[in-house]
């Protein structure tokens, strides 16, 4: 009893609290999309990025970093980031050719933790880490665009920041096929 006691209180952190905060926020973020009230998205976009600045620092410096906090922070990056391109996507701000791609790279890091889950082992690329962040940004771009005037840059800046984002996305997902491919080989 003692020991699920301690087990809980580790995962009742400040920091864990930071990074589900970011879940509660993704609602916010995608009616602000959705309802065309872009200052309430970038708002409470502002402060998933903040908090996902901070609860890492947060938890290594009060000691407190865990398996499990860093497999909270992960799922919620993924859970928010292509929960938001859906959103985009559904409110008719993101093409279906940017999206189809976006989710070929939801299906590919699925795919990969899906075959780490089964017992193979596997060491996965350093451009997972990459693909992440670019998705971030380009997520931050759509959102800051939702509030900013009709620009001739607008459409070309997004367009470029998707093309990083896209072979960033391909030579990971090649990179992953060929690891899941070796593993199999293995077994």
């Amino acid at each position: 009893m003692e020991k699920e006691g301690a087990a809980m209180s580790s995962m009742l952190t400040i920091a864990n609290g930071l990074t589900f905060a970011r879940l509660i926020l993704l609602p916010v973020i995608i009616i602000g999309v959705v309802t065309s009230q872009g200052w309430v998205a970038v708002i409470a976009m502002a402060i998933v990025l903040l908090t996902d600045l901070l609860d890492g620092r947060i938890a290594r410096r009060l000691r407190q970093a865990t398996q499990f906090g860093q497999v909270l922070d992960s799922t919620v990056d993924f859970v928010l980031i292509y929960s938001l391109f859906i959103a985009f996507y559904a409110a008719g701000r993101l093409p279906t050719y940017q999206f189809v791609i976006l989710y070929i790279a939801m299906l590919t890091i699925l795919s990969v933790q899906l075959f780490a889950q089964s017992g193979i082992t596997m060491s996965l690329p350093a451009t997972g880490k990459l693909v992440g962040a670019l998705e971030y940004v380009f997520i931050l771009f759509l959102t800051v665009r939702e509030v900013l005037p009709e620009a001739p840059v607008i459409e070309p800046l997004g367009l470029g920041l998707f093309l990083v984002l896209a072979a960033a996305i391909a030579l990971n997902t090649i990179m992953c096929l060929k690891i899941i491919v070796a593993a199999q080989s293995q077994h």
